[in-house]
């Protein structure tokens, strides 16, 4: 096994001497053991003395979490330097490895929180009229591997707006000596108004707020009764099925309400550049605002497809 790390060794040497042939001698003495505060390691950390600047901030590992040791060795510097392109010219004196031992302690997040909640402060979106305030839950992760605690700037990455329910957001804490992303999970508790039927509502039946009894639910519940919520929401609306009263009032059982019923006599527009004309048709078939729908025109007698744009008035699609 000696002979073969050996052979490593020198065939690495070999391949990045001859590819800088000529590089400037120098030495790496390495340590036996190191203590160090920052979660990277650098190669002039584990050096007895000063090395060039081209190989001086060279990463050679992490140091994990305060507390942790971690054994380096010299063939592991050598793989660094053959990658980075750097080993032209080394030699190794000192220790064949070196222990790190990573210093300092734990930051509890829980130590963060306020200040993570005022930084999520900007996401949270307001509340409707006469709702109950909107609020958030914060989990934080059990343990930050920080070493100073007392020199960091904290910032949230995420811009948009919180979503009812769970979100998950990074966090950025730059300190001293590192920064780090950490992921906290937002519960956004968000109220909006649901809709219970206060009488039987037929299939087809033009949807108004008068037909309901509603309640402000947390939008942020795992388990809601239905996920249909906001009067607004009924505007334009018919009933896809038959409703009975005390029935909580879904999503599916919208469907928008036609403007334009067949056989109706509505106004045609049709536009011509500039000029704009109006002639009088019969709609074909029925249709909501936006769909388009064939419509005899009374004037030429020939059928033509045009879009619904309001209650008896229809334009000329070309």
């Amino acid at each position: 096994m000696k002979f073969l790390a050996s052979l490593f060794v020198g065939i690495c040497l070999v391949a990045s001497g001859g590819a800088s042939f000529g590089a400037q001698s120098w030495v790496f003495t390495m340590v036996d053991s190191v203590s160090i505060a920052t979660a990277q390691i650098q190669l002039s950390d584990l050096a007895a003395h000063p090395l060039p600047a081209r190989v001086a901030n060279l990463n050679v590992g992490s140091s994990g979490m305060p507390g942790n040791e971690q054994c380096i060795t010299r063939k592991g510097i050598l793989r660094q330097l053959v990658t980075s392109g750097n080993a032209g010219g080394v030699s190794f004196k000192g220790s064949q490895s070196c222990v790190v031992v990573r210093t300092g302690e734990t930051l509890n997040p829980h130590a963060l929180r306020p200040e993570i909640r005022r930084a999520l402060q900007r996401l949270v979106p307001g509340s409707q009229q006469g709702a109950p305030a909107t609020w958030f839950e914060l989990e934080l992760p059990a343990k930050l591997a920080i070493v100073d605690d007392n020199n960091y700037t904290l910032k949230v990455a995420e811009t948009s707006p919180l979503k009812p329910g769970r979100n998950q957001i990074s966090v950025v804490l730059n300190g001293t000596n590192q920064s780090i992303n950490f992921p906290v999970t937002v519960t956004l508790h968000q109220f909006s108004e649901t809709a219970r039927a206060r009488m039987k509502i037929k299939r087809g039946d033009v949807l108004m707020p008068e037909l309901f009894e509603w309640q402000w639910t947390d939008l942020g519940q795992k388990k809601r009764n239905t996920d249909f919520h906001g009067r607004n929401s009924l505007m334009g609306a018919s009933s896809a099925r038959t409703i009975q009263a005390g029935d909580f009032l879904r999503q599916c059982d919208l469907k928008p309400t036609p403007v334009v019923l067949t056989g109706d006599r509505v106004e045609l527009q049709i536009q011509r550049g500039s000029v704009c004309v109006s002639v009088n048709a019969t709609a074909r078939k029925e249709g909501c605002i936006g769909q388009t729908i064939p419509v005899r025109n009374e004037m030429t007698k020939q059928l033509v497809n045009a879009r619904v744009m309001a209650p008896g008035l229809v334009k000329w699609r070309n």
